[in-house]
């Protein structure tokens, strides 16, 4: 295991055991005004939190993420030489997915949206705010990487000390981790935020592959 936080430098010490409340969903989208990645996540047995995302922990999550995708798919021993091809692929197949289950989504809503007697969910639940300012990245026995986020209370934490919060942990399978990377770059292109990456595929994934709304679903 291996922590690392956006407000200093990288660090390879494990984190303290820490209770980190489950997620299954992120929706991310990008706030020009705030000129941060808003990151919207329900949590098990607990209310919602919002997540701001800086570049540099934007950056962080996609370097961590695609550092450990060849351990995800099973490549760690194999040479790097044949990486390139087996990711492309696997990507493309990620991607895919993606859209088969985005069209299965927004089927469901057609169908909700038929029934007028369904309650509709209220949307002026007050929800916490934290600034996503620490990493948490493992690889399970079972080949999923599991993200946990610790961050400040806004705007608390900007005029007073605070501690840094768990904030919550949401396991990811190989496909999860391929749609949350490409996610994370076409927001990174609306914001212009031009991060440096290199990545493990042969070449850019093709506009329309882009996932057709800002979540990944955890599965």
């Amino acid at each position: 295991m291996s922590t690392e936080a956006a407000n200093s430098p990288p660090t390879s010490a494990p984190a303290k055991d820490q209770t980190y409340p489950l997620s299954q969903k992120l929706n991310i989208s990008f706030s020009a005004l705030e000129d941060r990645l808003i990151v919207r996540a329900d949590r098990m047995q607990t209310e919602p939190v919002i997540m701001l995302f800086t570049r540099r922990m934007t950056l962080l999550v996609l370097q961590q993420t695609i550092a450990r995708l060849p351990e995800l798919s099973a490549l760690d021993k194999t040479p790097a030489a044949y990486w390139q091809e087996v990711l492309q692929m696997a990507h493309q197949q990620a991607m895919q997915a993606k859209t088969d289950a985005d069209k299965t989504v927004a089927a469901a809503k057609q169908l909700d949206a038929g029934d007028a007697d369904k309650p509709k969910p209220t949307s002026d639940e007050k929800q916490s705010i934290y600034l996503a300012t620490e990493l948490t990245v493992q690889v399970n026995r079972d080949h999923r990487l599991t993200l946990a986020f610790r961050g400040l209370r806004m705007p608390d934490a900007m005029t007073e000390a605070r501690p840094h919060q768990p904030l919550l942990a949401i396991p990811l399978t190989v496909d999860n981790v391929h749609q949350l990377i490409e996610l994370l770059i076409v927001k990174c292109q609306e914001a212009q935020w031009h991060l440096p990456l290199d990545l493990p595929w042969l070449s850019p994934p093709a506009a329309s592959s882009a996932p057709t709304g800002g979540i990944v679903l955890a599965h």
